[in-house]
């Protein structure tokens, strides 16, 4: 008996196995995505809009695809252009292959082609020659490909792989390079151009000097008119538009937002971001009219950020008025690049010393010549308030009482707050930066700023800035790090800055917003900053020179101040309101009227005021006291003294000798305190009289005098209402007195010396002083 197979004949089994060759050829899938190639990585603005365009490794210009709907016109036009029988077909028109062929054998030459939109998908992936071999292989692959995608699928792309001539490829490149528009805003006479493009694109590249380009497109609307695909009055005003003749070059609204993305995410080709086009555009123009300002003052370079305070999105991103200006580098990004901070980080100290019970915004900081190890810091003016309000010292942004509370509040302390709020670039120890990190003394950026700033907005919740949309909030949440109170607290004395220029007047217009706001000049007037924010938007300006030059006229105030202004004037008013006031987050303590501290017994007079209920326990006053006075009310008694005299109880005012002093220079009048019954043996003054320069443990430079001594330091004393006189010793020799102003010209030694000073109360207080003879 013989087998089944043995029936068949050899040209049956070689059909048989070319048949089931090319079952298997056209049920394997191909791979998806069809097409692998390198795509121009594009970023775009939160309704869509182009910010920025990359050429792709090969400098072409290659949008990646999307899922935007094919323009109606743009189909119609390809489809009656390329490939009629597209949607009747299965990959390949046998009906269009015979009347090629017909064609080209009675012309005695190729003057028609077969190529279906499928196959021209398949030579366009596989970039084969244009022969018959090839012709075939690309037919067997469109047969596949309409096998296993959809019509819709083909056709997108085929239209986004073709080229139009010089580097650019896809219909959306094209689109732009030739339009400037969407492709969903072509024309008729647009969509014919676009569709006649691809066949020859070297041929017809468009210029003014080649009308083959012109010629095509008309044939085509001529062919959509007479197909009934548009009327006569299209089809007339569709001639009479002309063909592009140049590339139109790419908006570049973000370049610097581009470059942050494409280097964070060098794998992903399109950013779809938070930016919005109309403030990106507002913001560069602003940029680009204060680099022509400050151009003259020798001011080369800034930048800012803006952000939505409640959602941290990045609404515009401005790394340089100009990324292509090489002689200014433009193409430093200045929101990511780390500057010295000058002033901007003391509203966060002023918030963490509330919850820690340090200060509430009413009370006394000292503000006197200060020295740590070595460090002295001074006020931008140069001068000395006594004391002052903590409210105060944070809007005049004074540098010494900054660093007393720096060092009250601990510097690691602090230094840690700013490493988990986001700070990325502190690249020191604690330590290392010192107390100055509260000066200028850190390295941060436009972008940890815009975070920090927000996070006062956020109730003391600090969280990262979000510039891609999409992004789950969630994972950005940060940790609570400043109490809900002190942060209103805080934000209520930044309100009260007072404004640059014309804004001074701001509450007296009726479109008037509250804006919290801050200014910081660095070391050396390198930077200038401005930070602002309202319920809606965060800003934050840097000016400066990227090369680090220094600049006379740069400050905060007046430099970047205005141009934060200039920014919130062009942005969308969205709400007057100011941030709200939430009862459960303050507890009412009654304080002094006078020092700011919780009162005590012995204050007075008194006020109630809200503290943040986060806050730990605050001192009492000790500003106030409470004495007994005979009853002329001109001595002090005690124990020892006051039988005969009287002890009537008294509250006083004193003012430690050292802020006496000061208040004394600044014409405050301080009301005279009694002195104690000078016959009673038991009292001894204590701190009634205090070295106020130099200062303990000072090292002094002195410049010799001609006679080869070392010259002569005006030493200060500072004393209460109650000394008359004071006596000075140097090195246990006697000096000499003075009265009322007590300062004397000493003649220190070189090396080691002790000054001593000795008051008509019997207090008394002494300093070592080194001196070194400078040569």
């Amino acid at each position: 008996m013989s087998k089944p197979w043995t029936k068949f004949k050899v040209w049956q089994w070689i059909l048989i196995f070319f048949i089931s060759i090319a079952i298997l050829y056209f049920s394997i899938p191909p791979e998806k995505p069809y097409f692998q190639v390198d795509y121009s990585t594009v970023v775009k603005s939160d309704e869509g809009s182009l910010l920025h365009v990359f050429l792709n490794e090969n400098e072409q210009w290659f949008l990646p695809p999307d899922t935007s709907a094919i323009s109606r016109k743009l189909e119609a036009a390809v489809l009656l252009y390329e490939d009629q029988n597209f949607h009747s077909h299965f990959g390949i028109d046998i009906g269009a292959i015979f009347r090629a062929a017909y064609q080209n054998l009675k012309a005695g030459r190729i003057v028609s082609g077969a190529s279906t939109l499928p196959m021209q998908v398949a030579r366009l992936r596989y970039q084969n020659d244009r022969n018959l071999f090839y012709k075939v292989l690309e037919a067997f692959e469109a047969v596949k490909i309409d096998f296993h995608f959809s019509k819709e699928e083909i056709l997108r792309m085929y239209l986004q792989h073709a080229p139009y001539g010089g580097n650019v490829i896809g219909y959306q490149t094209a689109a732009h390079k030739f339009f400037g528009k969407q492709i969903n805003s072509l024309t008729w006479s647009e969509a014919a151009t676009l569709a006649v493009l691809p066949n020859s694109p070297g041929l017809i590249y468009p210029s003014k000097t080649n009308d083959g380009l012109r010629r095509k497109k008309n044939a085509l609307l001529e062919k959509l008119f007479k197909n009934d695909y548009i009327n006569a009055i299209t089809y007339d005003l569709s001639v009479l538009e002309p063909v592009p003749d140049k590339f139109i070059t790419f908006e570049s609204s973000a370049p610097h937002a581009a470059s942050f993305l494409k280097n964070e995410y060098p794998a992903q080709k399109t950013f779809h971001t938070t930016i919005n086009k109309s403030i990106q555009d507002k913001a560069n123009y602003i940029a680009q009219k204060y680099e022509a300002l400050f151009a003259a003052d020798g001011i080369r370079s800034l930048s800012f950020l803006i952000a939505d305070t409640k959602t941290g999105e990045i609404k515009a991103y401005v790394g340089s008025p100009d990324f292509y200006n090489q002689s200014h580098k433009g193409q430093v990004d200045g929101v990511m690049a780390h500057r010295s901070s000058g002033s901007i980080l003391k509203p966060f100290l002023y918030a963490l010393s509330m919850d820690e019970g340090l200060i509430l915004p009413e009370t006394f900081i000292r503000d006197l010549p200060t020295y740590f190890d070595g460090f002295s810091p001074n006020n931008a003016s140069e001068d000395f308030l006594g004391v002052v309000t903590a409210k105060e010292a944070l809007v005049k942004s004074l540098n010494i009482p900054a660093v007393r509370l720096l060092n009250a509040y601990g510097l690691f302390q602090f230094y840690s707050f700013l490493k988990e709020a986001g700070v990325r670039n502190l690249f020191r120890s604690a330590d290392e930066y010192g107390l100055p990190l509260i000066l200028g003394g850190a390295e941060v950026s436009l972008w940890d700023m815009v975070k920090l700033y927000r996070g006062l907005a956020s109730e003391g919740e600090f969280s990262d800035n979000i510039i891609l949309k999409n992004t789950d909030t969630k994972q950005s949440r940060g940790a609570q790090l400043i109490s809900n109170g002190s942060a209103h607290l805080t934000l209520e004395i930044l309100k009260d800055l007072k404004r640059p220029g014309s804004e001074f007047f701001w509450q007296k217009f009726s479109n008037a917003r509250d804006f919290a706001w801050k200014t910081g000049t660095s070391y050396g007037h390198k930077d200038a900053w401005a930070v602002g924010l309202n319920p809606d938007y965060t800003i934050a300006v840097w000016v400066g020179n990227f090369d680090g030059e220094s600049n006379k006229n740069l400050s905060g105030a007046h430099s970047a101040g205005p141009i934060l202004f200039d920014l919130l004037e062009a942005l969308p008013t969205r709400s007057k309101e100011w941030f709200s006031f939430n009862e459960m987050d303050f507890r009412e303590m009654k304080i002094c009227t006078i020092s700011g501290f919780r009162a005590s017994d012995d204050c007075p007079e008194t006020e109630v005021t809200n503290a943040p209920y986060a806050m730990k326990s605050m001192k009492s006053c000790e500003y106030h006291q409470t004495k007994f006075l005979n009853s002329q009310l001109d001595l002090q008694t005690c124990s020892a003294c006051w039988n005969g005299l009287g002890a009537i109880p008294t509250k006083l005012l004193e003012y430690p000798p050292d802020i006496a002093y000061y208040l004394r220079r600044k014409g405050a009048f301080i009301e005279s305190i009694p002195p104690h019954n000078p016959e009673c043996h038991r009292y001894r003054a204590e701190e009634s009289s205090k070295i106020i320069y130099p200062n303990m443990d000072a090292k002094l430079f002195l410049p010799v005098d001609f006679n080869g001594e070392l010259q002569e330091v005006i030493c200060k004393v500072g004393h209460t209402s109650s000394v008359k006189k004071v006596y000075w010793y140097l090195n246990e020799v006697f000096l000499g007195e003075t009265e009322r102003q007590h300062k004397m010209a000493v003649h220190f030694n070189s090396g080691w010396n002790e000054l001593k000073i000795v008051d008509d109360l019997g207090g008394e207080d002494s300093q070592r002083v080194f001196a070194v003879l400078n040569k």
